[in-house]
């Protein structure tokens, strides 16, 4: 009996919930007051919400928002792995202080154990201001960026007259050495080269790591084929200025090789004093133009991030992107010119051969417009048209008969010469 009440009671609206001009059920005890205590619990379970439990509605919208937070989750990760990954190293090619393959800290620390002082400029000022208490000192010059402009150039023009550069592009040897000229990129990029001249430092290292720039001086040694034609020299010099065409010779990783060392120690050591000097983007601030490449001014890891951002643009274009259905299928209207139909339909006549079909729709197309012409009615007996061509053109009726009504022609070429010939019989009849 109880398994059978229960259902019965949760679908009976509580008796708060009856309307008020209703009398309660009579009993055979009498009226029975309302339970008070219970209204509350049967309303509550009478209540039901149309969009799920709180905690299903929580599941939908975690789903939902699923993807954008491992994507932030990533993001966050990527950013908190470079900021522990992060050191402050000296990772800057050729820089005196970098102990990478790409440095040149071991020419740096040979020269000062030989008695030079080095010092590390990273600006213009830095470098000028090393100059003024270093008078004699020797000037070596990196900027592969581009950060000087021709101003700047002119100055450390002015202040340094011995100096040495490493791969100077064309508008940095306008500046600071106009009598040696580029050459192009060196044809063999890694084999050795011998130094071929009279030059003393040359000389005593024999030979060097071929390739990097090219170059054409009064002084050249180091020669090698350019890879655009011709030759240059990787050691190029004029009074005052020397050009080493290939960095890679002051690196950690390569200084060793073939005669490397001895042409960068000779070369950097000349004097008792060493001003390196690589410009950085500090040097833009007394810049009056844009460097030779803004992209530079980004980080390294930029491009990378770029890319990476860009996958996930596309996979998030993927995934929420719009479905699109089916295409439609919808008739509409082609307007082609009369002459472009007809040849279509001539070129199909002529690739299946139906001479016969084509000179029997010329012959129809010419009745239609002789009987129009000649005021017949459309339902004409050809008889009656050729009778009436003849009549008004002159001809024999036998020949306007043998266009008209006789065999059509049976080769393409007869099928040419007989459209010709209905053509003039046309031409006649709206002449005459």
């Amino acid at each position: 009996m109880s398994r059978h009440a229960a259902p019965r009671r949760a679908s009976v609206q509580p008796p708060s919930a009856l309307p008020a001009d209703l009398p309660a059920a009579p009993t055979a005890a009498g009226p029975t007051p309302a339970d008070t205590s219970a209204a509350p619990a049967a309303a509550a379970r009478g209540i039901t919400g149309d969009g799920g439990s709180v905690a299903a509605t929580g599941r939908r919208r975690l789903r939902r928002a699923l993807p954008g937070l491992l994507l932030a989750f990533v993001i966050a990760a990527v950013v908190v792995l470079g900021l522990l990954t992060r050191t402050d190293a000296d990772t800057t090619p050729l820089s005196p202080g970098n102990a990478t393959p790409t440095g040149s800290r071991a020419v740096a620390e040979v020269l000062g154990d030989q008695g030079v002082e080095v010092v590390h400029a990273r600006t213009l000022a830095e470098a000028e201001a090393a100059r003024a208490r270093l008078p004699g000192a020797t000037l070596f010059f990196s900027d592969p960026n581009g950060w000087l402009n021709e101003e700047q150039l002119s100055s450390l023009n002015r202040s340094f007259p011995s100096r040495v550069l490493a791969a100077p592009s064309e508008p940095q040897l306008l500046v600071l050495a106009p009598e040696i000229l580029p050459a192009g990129p060196a044809e063999d990029g890694r084999g050795a080269v011998r130094a071929g001249c009279n030059e003393e430092e040359a000389r005593t290292a024999g030979e060097i790591t071929g390739g990097g720039q090219l170059y054409s001086a009064p002084v050249e040694c180091f020669s090698s084929p350019a890879a655009d034609g011709g030759t240059g020299a990787s050691y190029a010099a004029v009074e005052g200025t020397v050009v080493l065409g290939n960095p890679e010779i002051l690196m950690n990783g390569t200084i060793e090789e073939a005669g490397n060392a001895s042409l960068a120690l000779s070369t950097l050591g000349a004097g008792e004093s060493l001003i390196w000097y690589q410009p950085s983007t500090a040097d833009l601030a007394g810049a009056t133009g844009p460097p030779a490449n803004p992209l530079e001014l980004l980080p390294d890891w930029v491009n990378s991030l770029m890319l990476w951002l860009l996958g996930c643009a596309l996979l998030a274009m993927l995934w929420r992107g719009r479905r699109l259905g089916p295409l439609a299928v919808e008739p509409l209207p082609v307007v082609v010119s009369a002459a472009e139909t007809a040849e279509g339909r001539a070129r199909l006549y002529q690739g299946s051969r139906a001479v016969r079909h084509a000179a029997e729709n010329l012959r129809a197309a010419t009745l239609s417009r002789a009987a129009v012409r000649l005021r017949l009615p459309p339902s004409s007996a050809r008889a009656a048209v050729v009778q009436a061509v003849a009549h008004k053109t002159g001809r024999r009726r036998e020949d306007v008969h043998s266009l008209l009504d006789g065999p059509p022609p049976s080769t393409e070429k007869d099928l040419a010469r007989w459209a010709q010939q209905l053509l003039d019989l046309e031409k006649e009849i709206n002449n005459s």
